[in-house]
């Protein structure tokens, strides 16, 4: 039955899709088929156990193998070996000889109050740092004594250890080597010890 005015409601729906809907099923049809491959395929992860490969263990004991021989009862057992490792300790380099005493002449310069020789000592590109360097990290009458030292041709670094300031300190000093050969003092760096 129809009422004038009002459109026939036996007709208002479409035959076609939505958009939304068809996207909605071509996903759900797409993760399905993936469940499925991976389920059962390539993992195989809702397979048994038994319907698996299985991959051998490795054993760290001696394996036993048998020879093909026509007697049943012969059998040789080989051992596997591990390759050896040899390592090679090489001596830790030497600093160089120069590069020590320019670093034990700064420190006796700083213990001497000999601002002008221990400045003179510093690298040319470092020379104006080392005046406020020195009085702040490192003052003048300071005692403090190499403890151990290393590097390459190229460098030295000094570990240092003694009395700043009345105080136990220790740190380093670096020298790096000059154009002439010669070393000179780059920086360092001075901590009261803990």
């Amino acid at each position: 039955m129809s009422y004038p005015g009002l459109p026939d409601q036996q007709n208002t729906q479409s035959s076609t899709v939505k958009p939304g809907v068809a996207i909605g099923i071509l996903v759900a049809v797409i993760a399905l088929v993936a469940f499925c491959v991976t389920g059962f395929a390539a993992p195989g992860f809702l397979l048994r156990e038994s319907a698996g490969i299985s991959l051998p263990v490795p054993s760290s004991s001696p394996a036993t193998t048998s020879s093909p021989t026509s007697s049943p009862s012969t059998t040789t057992v080989s051992r596997t070996t591990r390759p050896r490792v040899t390592v090679t300790v090489r001596p830790a380099p030497q600093p160089p000889e120069k590069g020590v005493q320019v670093v034990t002449d700064f420190l006796a310069k700083i213990a001497g109050s000999d601002r002008a020789g221990a400045i003179a000592l510093a690298c040319e590109a470092q020379k104006r740092f080392m005046d406020d360097k020195i009085d702040s990290l490192l003052p003048l009458g300071s005692r403090v004594e190499i403890t151990r030292a290393g590097g390459t041709a190229k460098f030295v670094l000094a570990d240092v250890a003694g009395v700043v300031k009345g105080r136990s300190a220790r740190g380093t000093v670096i020298a790096d080597r000059t154009e002439d050969g010669g070393f000179c003092i780059t920086t360092f760096s001075i901590r009261e010890a803990r």
